[in-house]
């Protein structure tokens, strides 16, 4: 809360230290545009000056030649100067060539005037009637070269050409020396115009700035600050309410923003004091429900030994009886009425005898006998058995992987007794059984997989309770027993399963390398 305290006067502030910024860029960028004025003022009274003597030059003051050459140079010095720092280096850059293109003019023009003197003089001694004009030819030709052309043509008919050429293109140079030397004034007067627009520009810049940052500096502080304060309101509002429903014995977690202030670490202790009461109000659901399914095992398992020792003795007599009256029948003629009945009596009285099995298999919940031995030979030694029983002809049976355990071995082939023989009668006799063995430093899991029926999604969750069956056959505590075999070695066994593509039974160990340390 403090940082966003901190930060909302810190945006405040950035936007008043922004306006003072601008105007500090401004002063400067006016100090620069002043050196430009002060520049292309200078510029703009040398070129004028120099106009002055190009004009009495023109007029036929020689000595006024060397005038505008030292204005050039001066005009040149001015823009070349690296002390001048101005804002419009492409323009001065622009003004400078045209200095240059000025200069070059008007030597051309200086060379053209001796050498048209020299051809002046020639014609002065060639004599003529009108020689009487050449002085004022001397005077005149560079201000008005096309009119002395006509003089000398008058004066010297047959031999002029000389004269004539210089005279034709001292007119052309001098008429690009006078457009040379407009567009230098009207390049300075530019340079002078856009150096005062941007001074007056950024003045105000500066003033709309002031006008606008500050007052809106402040009203974002102000808005920051409310903003950040009922925030803080309604974040303690809802951990607030969440407290609440923690103290009825609902643990919710409050969503995270992200900021990681005083607020957001106090609905991480928050989550985090909520995540660990809901992790043991789970554990005691755990436990409580545990407890009541040892209770109801217990019970089960008293009434289920009672049960089987109760049938056994009166089963073992009837088993017995039944053996020997199959035998007789067996052996002589009787109506089928009878034979049909004593093989019922005593297949009915092996199913019996199963399910009595399987009671006091359950009741004894005989804790393990640790020993050391190989999971490969385990597997593949309770499937032998199993052929003993069953038709495996059909079945493509195979194991994958290896590793060591130590647990109760008879057991365990109890346990995969039953999960091979579930497995075949779901494919029917035909289909393929996968067995893989994988081992960790701390774990043997063990997955068996068949490609039969499969389980249906609402009895997956059933199958490990007691005397729940599908088969028309069976006693239903087959996987139950197996369940508990796997819990007393301090494992698990889960499924999974899809309907006509297959089942997989997980079964997960801790390994032991010594069976005392259980």
């Amino acid at each position: 809360m403090s940082r966003k305290i901190i930060l909302s006067f810190t945006a405040s502030f950035s936007l008043m230290a922004i306006l003072f910024v601008l105007a500090y860029v401004g002063f400067i960028k006016i100090i620069e545009d002043i050196r430009t004025l002060e520049t292309t003022d200078r510029v703009r009274n040398k070129t004028l000056e120099m106009r002055r003597y190009e004009k009495n030059f023109l007029n036929g003051d020689d000595s006024a030649a060397e005038d505008v050459l030292n204005f050039t140079e001066e005009l040149r010095d001015i823009v070349q100067s690296e002390n001048v720092k101005v804002r419009a280096d492409a323009s001065l850059k622009a003004l400078n060539e045209k200095i240059g293109k000025y200069s070059g003019t008007f030597e051309d023009i200086l060379g053209k005037s001796i050498e048209f003197q020299k051809a002046k003089d020639e014609l002065v001694r060639q004599g003529s009637r009108l020689l009487f004009m050449l002085p004022l030819v001397s005077t005149t030709y560079r201000e008005h070269p096309l009119e002395n052309m006509e003089l000398l043509r008058q004066a010297f008919p047959q031999n002029n050409g000389d004269a004539i050429n210089l005279l034709r293109a001292l007119a052309k140079d001098v008429a690009v020396l006078r457009k040379q030397g407009d567009e230098l004034i009207s390049t300075s007067k530019d340079l002078d115009r856009s150096a005062r627009n941007r001074i007056e520009y950024l003045i105000k810049i500066t003033q709309y700035s002031a006008l606008v940052i500050i007052p809106v500096s402040f009203a974002l502080g102000i808005a920051l600050l409310f903003k950040v304060s009922r925030k803080v309101v309604i974040r303690l509002k809802e951990l607030e309410n969440m407290m609440d429903k923690a103290s009825h014995g609902y643990f919710p977690s409050l969503p995270m923003d992200g900021t990681m202030d005083e607020v957001e670490h106090l609905k991480g202790v928050f989550n985090k004091m909520s995540e660990e009461l809901r992790h043991r109000q789970d554990q005691i659901n755990s436990k409580d429900e545990q407890l009541h399914q040892s209770r109801q095992l217990s019970a089960l398992g008293t009434l289920s030994s009672g049960v089987a020792h109760e049938l056994n003795n009166p089963l073992n007599n009837i088993h017995l009886a039944a053996q020997t009256l199959h035998r007789v029948v067996s052996k002589g003629a009787y109506p089928e009425i009878i034979t049909d009945s004593v093989q019922d009596i005593h297949s009915q009285t092996m199913r019996m005898k199963k399910i009595v099995g399987d009671l006091m298999d359950f009741a004894k919940n005989k804790r393990p006998q640790y020993e050391q031995f190989e999971l490969y030979s385990l597997l593949a030694d309770t499937y032998k058995r199993l052929g003993a029983s069953a038709d495996l002809s059909r079945i493509v049976f195979s194991i994958e992987g290896d590793g060591f355990i130590s647990a109760s071995r008879p057991q365990l082939e109890q346990v995969f007794i039953n999960l091979f023989v579930n497995a075949v009668d779901a494919m029917r006799g035909s289909g393929t059984l996968r067995a893989t063995i994988a081992t960790t430093p701390d774990e043997a899991v063990i997955k068996i997989s068949d490609t039969g029926a499969g389980i249906a999604e609402g009895d997956i969750e059933r199958v490990f309770e007691p005397f729940f069956t599908n088969k028309g056959s069976g006693t239903g505590l087959g996987l139950f027993i197996t369940y508990n075999i796997i819990k007393n070695h301090k494992g698990t066994i889960t499924v999974e399963s899809a309907p006509d593509v297959g089942t997989t039974f997980t079964v997960t160990l801790p390994l032991r390398d010594k069976p005392e340390e259980l």
